[in-house]
Order: C-alpha cells, then sequence, then structure tokens
C-alpha cells in the first residue's frame, strides 16, 4: 500500500474525531517518516550513536506501523509489524508507533523492535517509567512463537520503548534519561566477560522530555523541541528542519509537516465549531489562510502553496487579489 493510501486510511479513520485526536494523529505520523526516527534513534540509542543518518535510515526495516493499523508494502503487512498487542490474560494495548530496525554490531547485524510513544500527559495517575517497563516487556513476550519457539531463546530480540514527553515536570525539562538492564556483582568476584553483553541486554525504555519553551541544546531535544513546541508558521518550520536539521522537505513530509502546524494546540484554543471551508473551524481555516499567504510571500509557487497549505486554488488565489 503506498503512502497516499495509508493517509487516505488515516483520514478515514479520523473522519469523527476531534481535532485534539486528529492533531495527535498527525503528530505520529510525522514521527513515523524515518528522516525523524532515524534522528530519534541516534540521539538515544547506543547501537547507532556512531552512524550517519542516511545510514540510520536504510536499516529501518519496511514502512512503520502507526497506531491501531499497519502500513503495508507492496500489499502486503511487513513482517511481524502490527501496533496491536493482544494477551488473553492482559489485554489489548496499540502503540503509538512500531517497527523493526537492523543494528551494526562488532560482528553482524542484529534486530531491535522498537517502540515510540508521543505521550503528552506526564502524570496519568500512575508511574509513567512503569508503563514504559510493561510495554518493553510486552514486545519481549510478544516475540515466543514469532521470532523465537519453544526454549529457543536465544533468538530473542532487544526491543526500545521510547516515550516522547511533551510537558515533562519543569526539573526533567530538556533532558533523555534512559533505563536498561544491567549485570551487577552481588556476591564475589566476576568478570564482565563471563557474560555477553547482548545476552542481557535486552530491553530499554527511554524518556526524551521536551520544553514548551525550547531551549535544548542537544540536537535531538532541539529538533524535536522545533517539531512540537516552536509556533513559527509550517513554511517556516519546514526550512528550519531543512537548514538547521539536514531533513529533506519532500512533498509528503513538508505536507505532513504543514498538517501538524494546522491542528496544532495553540490552533486548537483559538477555533471555534463554525465550519466554513469543506468543514473546516474558523480557527483551522485561518491558520492555513495566514500559512499560505507567508508561502506567497515567499516566492512559492501557487500550486505548492495549495498543496502544502491544505487550501484550494480559490483560497489562493483569493490572498493574491487581496494583495495586489
Amino acid at each position: 500500500m503506498e503512502k497516499e493510501s495509508v493517509n487516505t486510511k488515516l483520514t478515514e479513520d479520523l473522519a469523527g474525531s476531534s481535532l485534539e485526536e486528529r492533531y495527535d494523529a498527525q503528530c505520529k505520523l510525522l514521527l513515523s517518516e524515518k528522516q525523524i526516527l532515524a534522528r530519534i534513534m541516534k540521539g538515544c540509542m547506543e547501537e547507532y550513536k556512531d552512524c550517519t543518518v542516511d545510514e540510520i535510515e536504510k536499516y529501518i526495516e519496511g514502512k512503520p506501523a502507526i497506531s491501531n493499523f499497519s502500513l503495508n508494502e507492496s500489499g502486503k503487512t511487513i513482517r511481524g509489524q502490527n501496533t496491536e498487542d493482544k494477551s488473553l490474560s492482559e489485554g489489548t494495548i496499540y502503540y503509538d508507533i512500531r517497527f523493526t530496525a537492523l543494528a551494526p554490531s562488532t560482528n553482524e547485524l542484529i534486530e531491535l523492535i522498537i517502540n515510540i510513544e508521543a505521550q503528552n500527559k506526564y502524570n496519568p495517575g500512575y508511574p509513567l517509567v512503569k508503563r514504559g517497563v510493561y510495554y518493553a516487556s510486552r514486545l519481549i513476550s510478544a516475540q515466543n512463537g514469532v521470532e523465537f519457539t519453544k526454549e529457543d531463546y536465544g533468538k530473542i530480540k532487544k526491543v526500545y520503548s521510547v516515550w516522547i514527553c511533551m510537558n515533562p515536570p519543569v526539573k526533567q525539562r530538556n533532558t533523555i534519561v534512559g533505563f536498561n538492564l544491567a549485570m551487577n556483582e552481588i556476591a564475589g568476584k566476576v568478570s564482565e566477560s563471563a557474560f555477553k553483553k547482548q545476552d542481557y541486554d535486552l530491553l530499554s525504555v527511554i524518556f526524551v522530555n521536551l520544553d514548551i519553551n525550547g531551549g535544548g541544546e542537544n540536537n535531538l531535544l532541539e529538533l524535536l523541541n522545533l517539531i512540537f513546541h516552536n509556533d513559527m508558521q509550517a513554511f517556516d518550520k519546514c526550512k528550519a528542519l531543512e537548514d538547521n536539521f539536514g531533513i529533506a522537505m519532500r512533498e509528503e513530509i513538508s505536507k505532513e509537516v504543514v498538517d501538524m502546524c494546522n491542528l496544532s494546540s495553540g490552533v486548537l484554543e483559538k477555533g471555534y465549531n463554525a465550519g466554513v471551508n469543506f468543514g473546516l473551524s474558523q480557527g483551522l481555516y485561518n491558520a492555513r489562510y495566514a500559512n499560505a499567504k507567508n508561502m506567497l510571500s515567499d516566492g512559492v509557487p501557487i500550486a505548492n502553496v495549495a498543496k502544502w497549505s491544505g487550501l484550494d486554488i480559490a483560497d489562493i488565489e483569493k490572498i493574491l487579489t487581496e494583495n495586489k
């Protein structure tokens, strides 16, 4: 299934959803882009810290699955990729984004299963880190019957559960914190070489804590703060992503940035329910209109303005007439 078809399905799934739900889904769609995932992996995963972003993109297998539906490739579901994790005794959970990737090691390429969550509520009534450990544990147990059978535990793959936290407590903002399995000597002296790290380092939970005020000095924090917390217009944000972080603004990803900006929290607060322009709220329409106006002033061709702003040609021509 091509990306366009996936976007169509996403639109259909969200047809009756609130603006907040549509914004959340749009954030996940943007995060699932390999150019963004590769930078997340380089910024907080040991296996990729010495790799270039281009190399990491090649290690990502297939197309990531988003929310409760899977992205398909060539009409076939990618092996093992489904955001729905069912357990008869523990119920069903849905991961935001799920995909597999190969990781370079000293001897061979190993496979990782990585789960990324865009978490907006840091204190949902329980310690969020416990949920992260639970999700990672489920990713481990779900490999039984898929990656290994019976007692062939040597085939268990490492898993990551990465939580991108939009509004963490003040003292934790602009930080990246990891929780991992490690060897500890409890009695006696044991050489570290007695155990291979890849045999026990199988689970990692990482929290990427953003700051609504921005200001992160870490490259990954700067990138994610720009994407989620900077209130610049979409066209300017696309330009900053390309100029400052080397993210190629191909048609699809630039549209995703525009759509996310149009659905941002600031727009939601200003919007109201009077539907205009094919059902858009006035606030959402105004945001797209302002974004289109900025693009036109920067000399962007009309066809691209219409494509990236979400407005039709008639709206674009209206802006041109008003500015003569």
